[in-house]
């Protein structure tokens, strides 16, 4: 199976996430495609053009991390042996919203173990069957505005909003 492990960023790679996506990559059993772009306006557009990349290589999987996140080595090869269309998982924002505040929408409740579907997920970790991308149509991923220019939906949310429109699940391991 061929997997496009895609990085967005716009500015330089933390050293303790590249050391983890390196022993990530190097943990699979998987091909691994590594694409990163670094030029781009924002995080929707490098990583529309990350993902259009991975499916021009022929990528069964898109394997999405962010540039500042740890990752566990086993990684990449859990979230296919769930063999999901969309299947991520949670983890702390950045910034603290409220304390252990995650990146994700429930559907009903929080649970807390187990894989479960969920309403929305962060891309920061998020691993994609390429066949989805091919029946959703582009953009992919972009921002909700208010009327006073404040964003009131991210990009992650954008997407798992059009995946659900399309009839895919979003699942959280």
């Amino acid at each position: 199976m061929k997997i496009a492990v895609t990085l967005p960023t716009n500015r330089r790679i933390k050293p303790k996430t590249a050391e983890s996506i390196l022993r990530m990559i190097a943990a699979s059993e998987h091909e691994i495609i590594p694409i990163v772009r670094t030029e781009g306006y924002n995080t929707a557009e490098n990583r529309g053009l990350v993902w259009v990349q991975a499916v021009k290589q022929g990528a069964d999987y898109i394997m999405c991390v962010d540039d500042d996140m740890i990752y566990e080595p086993d990684t990449i090869d859990r979230l296919i042996a769930h063999d999901k269309d969309i299947i991520g998982g949670a983890y702390n924002v950045r910034r603290e919203v409220k304390q252990g505040a995650q990146v994700i929408e429930y559907l009903e409740g929080e649970p807390k173990e187990g894989v479960f579907k969920c309403k929305a997920l962060g891309t920061g970790l998020m691993m994609i069957k390429s066949e989805v991308l091919k029946k959703i149509p582009q953009p992919w991923l972009g921002y909700k505005y208010a009327e006073s220019g404040m964003v009131t939906m991210s990009t992650d949310w954008v997407f798992c909003e059009k995946a659900r429109e399309h009839g895919f699940d979003i699942w959280c391991d």
